[in-house]
């Protein structure tokens, strides 16, 4: 390996929560005032992530008095005390630029719903089971006559033929009788 490559693997930081755009994240980092140190909390939606390795940094944009303000934060800095997410948001971009003309109710990015072990969960439907196990041997004869008695309802008796309507009014093909 290439002793730059090994030097910037040395940088990154494994300690932060995996986070994407759309997420509303919390990012508390270091502020120096003089010579005072403080942790400050700044919390946005994260409109994008760029880059690679040590150089990787993301975007936050929030909504402070009716301005618009959007802050760059290197990824692997060790300026960033912890990295929290807020909610998980539900997106299908990469960049979410579209959010800096939205206004009100708009500007907000649905939720996704994730487990505790930050596992996606799918929203299915759960479809009941029926199996011969589960269900009486009766009752599954039972549902195969009502299903029988459905389609033979659903079937509607065909008219009589034509020869057969002539039989019962003893008329020719015409109406006229033959005599």
């Amino acid at each position: 390996m290439n002793k730059l490559t090994e030097i910037e693997n040395q940088m990154l930081r494994s300690d932060l929560e995996e986070f994407g755009p759309g997420d509303t994240v919390k990012v508390f980092f270091r502020v120096h005032e003089g010579k005072k140190e403080k942790i400050q909390a700044f919390q946005g939606v994260c409109i994008q992530i760029r880059g690679s390795g040590p150089n990787r940094s993301f975007t936050l944009r929030k909504i402070s008095q009716g301005i618009g303000i959007e802050r760059i934060f290197p990824l692997h800095s060790p300026v960033i005390e912890k990295v929290e997410v807020v909610r998980y948001g539900k997106v299908r971009r990469a960049k979410l630029y579209y959010l800096r003309e939205k206004v009100g109710k708009g500007r907000y990015v649905k939720e996704r719903v994730v487990s505790r072990k930050g596992d996606v969960k799918k929203k299915r439907r759960k479809k009941p089971k029926v199996t011969a196990k589960a269900v009486g041997q009766e009752t599954i004869e039972e549902v195969s006559e009502a299903a029988e008695d459905v389609v033979t309802k659903q079937n509607p008796p065909e008219a009589p033929s034509k020869e057969a309507t002539d039989a019962t009014t003893k008329s020719g093909s015409r109406g006229v009788e033959e005599g």
